[in-house]
């Protein structure tokens, strides 16, 4: 089983590969307090385990850093880094929730750009209707979206 803490680079033999479509992920939300999510996170690609978060802001990091090692979809422009060296995210493997668990829905990132993924979040049992399938175009409107749909 793979291990994200022996994840290769992508130049390597062995790196991870899910096709060329958007990066998809299963999110599910286990705890909520105010605009803070807690859960795990499964990449619907076969070979990255699920990973736990415990923030919004721990998610999209978490995500940016899975698009890093997938190599998609690429970054529009480089990272601007004003704090100098950053401590490494740590990866925190988890296994799916089956019980309690406030809801789950489905990330789709298309780009990242202007520091930033934009994609679409889909609500199970919903996809069919506007409001199951929305679209985001930053962070702000991704939390939004999450924050709509758990209330």
């Amino acid at each position: 089983m793979n291990d994200f803490y022996n994840i290769r680079p992508n130049n390597e033999p062995g790196r991870h590969f899910c096709g060329y479509g958007p990066v998809s992920v299963l999110v599910q939300v286990t705890d909520r307090q105010g605009d803070s999510f807690s859960g795990v996170a499964i990449p619907l690609c076969g070979s990255v385990p699920p990973f736990a978060f415990s923030s919004f802001t721990q998610l999209t990091a978490l995500l940016d850093e899975l698009c890093d090692e997938l190599g998609r979809p690429v970054r529009s422009e480089a990272l601007n880094s004003f704090s100098g060296n950053s401590t490494p995210l740590r990866w925190t493997p988890a296994q799916p929730v089956t019980a309690r668990k406030l809801g789950h829905f489905t990330i789709e990132i298309l780009y990242r750009q202007n520091q930033s993924l934009q994609g679409r979040i889909i609500v199970p049992d919903r996809e069919e209707t506007p409001a199951g399938r929305q679209s985001f175009r930053s962070d702000i409107e991704l939390l939004h979206l999450m924050r709509e749909y758990m209330s």
